[in-house]
């Protein structure tokens, strides 16, 4: 947490000297030559929520049903600078920089989930549970989006890239209840969870470092200053590590984004 506290500082300091960094006109500049920063370019700063989470792609026979989710508050900040490849602005190349928030909290019913649990004393066991499993994921990333912005209409944008992300702050973590925990194999040794007795998990350090996928959105015109925008995020690496094997199934970012982004004119 520590860390997301220390990026959110920096960013809203950076938000702060932004008309600086983009070269805004000045009362000592009253008049600015052109160059290719400030022709035909055009710089943001924008504000988002995220909803979405951490999920196969297509539900696996082990979950049986989700019972609950909970997309919790996910924000985010970023600045970006587009530059149109003509004076006709029709067609332009984006790139950004954002503080990306990724969670969310799940309770679902499962069958025959492989995971690993562990006990008080911190000792790990890996097994098959049958009964209800909850997940909480609450992660931040430094996001880098790279896009092609296609101009199709005075009031609409449409754009589409490529994003590279890195984890700062995680956290992956949860519990299993109600339910039966068989240690090894779908025979093993059998753990009965009843009344108030937890199994809980912390995959937090198992997590991936650094993710990379694909955007693809649109953002209308409100006015010369003022933009709002959806886009859809979908990451191409698994939110876990390569090598990690608690859980059977592969888990990927996908999130639905929407906000408001304020132009520097």
């Amino acid at each position: 947490m520590k860390n997301k506290y220390i990026v959110l500082f920096s960013f809203f300091a950076l938000l702060g000297f932004a008309p600086q960094i983009f070269a805004q006109t000045t009362e000592e500049e009253p008049q600015k030559t052109k160059n290719f920063f400030n022709t035909n370019t055009e710089y943001r700063v924008k504000a988002q929520f995220s909803i979405g989470g951490a999920s196969p792609l297509g539900l696996p026979a082990q979950i049986r049903k989700v019972e609950s989710y909970n997309p919790t508050l996910q924000l985010g900040l970023g600045l970006d600078a587009t530059k149109w490849f003509t004076d006709s602005q029709k067609l332009g190349l984006r790139i950004g920089l954002a503080f990306e928030g990724r969670g969310m909290k799940t309770n679902a019913r499962v069958k025959n989930y492989y995971t690993q649990i562990e006990d008080d004393t911190g000792a790990q066991t890996k097994g098959y549970f049958t009964g209800r499993v909850v997940t909480e994921m609450n992660n931040s990333y430094i996001t880098f989006p790279v896009s092609l912005v296609w101009n199709a209409t005075p009031k609409w944008n449409f754009y589409a890239g490529m994003y590279f992300s890195g984890l700062i702050d995680r956290n992956f973590k949860g519990h299993i209840y109600d339910g039966n925990f068989r240690e090894g194999t779908p025979v093993g040794e059998l753990t009965v969870f009843e009344g108030t007795a937890r199994g809980i998990y912390d995959f937090s350090d198992d997590l991936a470092r650094f993710q990379f996928g694909n955007q693809l959105g649109a953002e209308f015109e409100v006015n010369k200053s003022l933009r709002i925008f959806a886009d859809v995020t979908m990451a191409n690496n698994q939110v876990f590590k390569h090598d990690f094997e608690a859980i059977s199934f592969k888990m990927y970012n996908i999130y639905g984004n929407i906000g408001f982004a304020y132009v520097f004119l």
